[in-house]
């Protein structure tokens, strides 16, 4: 067995839990039936349902995230990256052994909301079932990734565990009900409508798979693995088809959409994963060593995410513009795919403006300070005073992308990126 699994049922399942849970849940069964005022099983089956999903999305992704942030500030997790386990079994090891008690639990939960809700709910309980499984791996992995990530950059953190929780109980909170009471319409994606639960279903499967995967590949970035970047430039462009299925084809050709999805989809990611990665001047001289020595494969592998996105988001900007083309310049949106690219290019330099000083701290407190003047503050100073031309140029955000829009957006990017190499010169 698994090794890092085996240590977390240790850990997680102890004979006191294994033996209470089913009691409990089975007296709170009985209590709901004696009480259900002729409801009976229908009533059981919808508490059975909320009850799974706080269990295993909510807690369940608590679990996984404190798996990794409770190893890092113990200062256990150098200890394990130094064992010869590899990251596979390191990454499902954690996954499912940390979070085996709220699948103990939920999925006790989960038996008696299919055993109490078939043939009594008016909904498609069994492929509820499976929605509430698929998602509550989702958000396993998904927090697994995050706690992974901040425990990177600093092993003592505690913030991203509290916020994952706090956003999980929210989610959990707004969409129990629709949950359980999925609609039993339709959902029109690239011209087909597919029934919403078996949409919403096969959506999660694909998603939660996705999220085991990037699990995985964080992981072997932990463990110093060398990994080459293509499996975020396929996440990035299925989840950019997966957008643009929704949109209508009216508004233009198949190709333009997915073109101007990708440079959102780009660009958010490369947002994340700036703020998200290690960063700084040890990570550029890796990169810079590796070019130098021509060691092309080995450059891939020390290659950072955020620059993949954003070079991604730029073949997706010429793509709108060769669409624009193809369709007659119908496509105005096209020219602020390229704006909103230079905003990012400005933002990264100016984040590692604070990455290369002598002694950074805080980068990304202060780079988020920063930006938050720069798109906040300071437009809304100039246009208190009038400067609201002066003020449009700062901002990405435009009714018209024509003019002087594109030129201010570059003159930013050029300055940042100078201040940026000039502060990496004198390292």
């Amino acid at each position: 067995m698994n090794p890092e699994l085996r240590r977390n049922l240790w850990l997680e399942l102890s004979a006191h839990r294994l033996l209470a849970t089913p009691a409990l849940i089975g007296l709170v069964s009985m209590l709901i039936l004696v009480n259900s005022d002729g409801r009976g099983y229908a009533a059981l089956a919808t508490v059975a349902g909320f009850a799974c999903l706080v269990l295993l999305t909510a807690w369940g992704s608590k679990m996984a995230a404190d798996g990794i942030g409770d190893e890092a500030r113990n200062r256990t997790w150098d200890a394990q990256r130094l064992t010869s386990i590899g990251p596979w079994q390191m990454t499902w090891g954690k996954l499912a052994g940390a979070t085996a008690f709220a699948w103990y639990g939920g999925g006790l939960c989960l038996l008696v909301f299919i055993a109490a809700g078939v043939g009594q709910l008016p909904m498609p309980v069994l492929r509820l079932a499976g929605l509430i499984v698929a998602g509550s791996v989702l958000c396993h992995a998904v927090a697994f990734t995050g706690s992974l990530m901040a425990a990177q950059r600093n092993p003592g953190t505690r913030s991203s565990n509290a916020l994952v929780w706090m956003f999980v109980l929210l989610s959990v909170a707004s969409s129990a009900r629709r949950w359980l009471a999925v609609d039993q319409g339709t959902v029109a994606w690239w011209g087909a409508s597919y029934a919403t639960v078996n949409f919403v279903l096969v959506s999660a499967v694909a998603f939660a798979a996705w999220a085991v995967f990037g699990a995985y590949r964080s992981m072997c970035s932990a463990l110093h693995v060398p990994t080459t970047p293509w499996a975020l430039v396929v996440f990035l462009c299925f989840v950019t088809v997966y957008l643009a299925g929704f949109t209508s084809l009216s508004n233009g050709s198949a190709a333009g959409l997915v073109a101007i999805m990708g440079v959102g989809v780009s660009l958010a990611a490369c947002y994340g994963l700036l703020f998200m990665e290690q960063t700084g001047a040890m990570t550029l001289r890796r990169l810079q060593m590796r070019l130098n020595r021509r060691q092309w494969t080995r450059a891939l592998q020390e290659l950072p995410g955020w620059p993949v996105a954003l070079l991604l988001a730029l073949l997706f900007a010429i793509g709108t513009r060769l669409a624009s083309i193809r369709d007659g310049g119908t496509w105005a949106i096209a020219d602020a795919a390229f704006v909103f690219w230079l905003f990012a290019v400005r933002d990264a330099a100016l984040m590692h403006c604070f990455a290369f000083a002598r002694q950074p701290r805080r980068v990304v407190a202060t780079t988020v300070l920063y930006l938050a003047l720069l798109y906040g503050l300071l437009p809304w100073l100039l246009k208190a005073f009038g400067a609201h031309a002066l003020a449009d140029l700062l901002l990405p955000f435009s009714v018209e992308y024509t003019g002087p829009k594109p030129a201010a957006a570059a003159v930013q990017a050029v300055v940042a990126v100078s201040i940026a190499a000039w502060r990496w010169r004198r390292l």
